[in-house]
């Protein structure tokens, strides 16, 4: 039993870095769509959702981890993988984007299937939604440069190397000072 709860809090503690790093980016993305339609009268969503879509987004890249050809590179270089991840992180991304409004007509509106596929395919299409795509896809890749950094060379190496606090490494662990 304290092996389950051990991998819960593992889990746990994934989740919610992943939902704290992009309930981050997505306010800065809000903050910044403001910004720019200011005076505008366009509407854009409010700063609650950009923190919900944090949590939403870490969801699904827990459900995607899970998946067995996540991880078809271990031994090849941390671009392979980087690159990879990225790309199925943003189709799973996109999917979702058609997905919520399809479920959302179809179930809570009562539209039909066509009517249902055809407002989640405009919705889909529209340039707001791929400029935040772009945004995502941007703070996906730098996610997994920081996870694949971090199972390569490990979490206390990486936290020395970013904020230079913990426990004190050794020469050989020093190669950021090497150069």
């Amino acid at each position: 039993m304290p092996g389950a709860v051990t991998k819960l809090k593992e889990e746990l503690r994934k989740v919610l870095v992943a939902a704290l790093f992009f309930a981050t980016g997505f306010s800065l993305i809000h903050v910044s769509n403001r910004l720019l339609t200011e005076g505008s009268n366009v509407q854009i969503a409010g700063l609650t959702r950009a923190l919900f879509g944090g949590l939403i987004v870490a969801k699904v890249l827990a459900s995607v981890d899970v998946l067995p050809f996540v991880h078809a590179f271990p031994s090849r270089p941390l671009a392979h993988n980087i690159a990879w991840k990225t790309s199925l992180y943003v189709t799973a991304g996109v999917i979702f984007l058609y997905v919520e409004p399809f479920v959302k007509n179809l179930l809570f509106r009562g539209a039909g299937l066509s009517t249902s596929h055809a407002r989640a395919w405009q919705e889909l299409m529209l340039p707001r939604t791929w400029a935040t795509v772009i945004w995502v896809a941007m703070l996906l890749a730098v996610f997994v440069t920081i996870k694949e950094l971090s199972r390569v060379i490990g979490k206390d190496r990486l936290k020395y190397m970013f904020f230079g606090r913990g426990g004190k490494l050794t020469e050989e662990h020093r190669f950021r000072d090497a150069a």
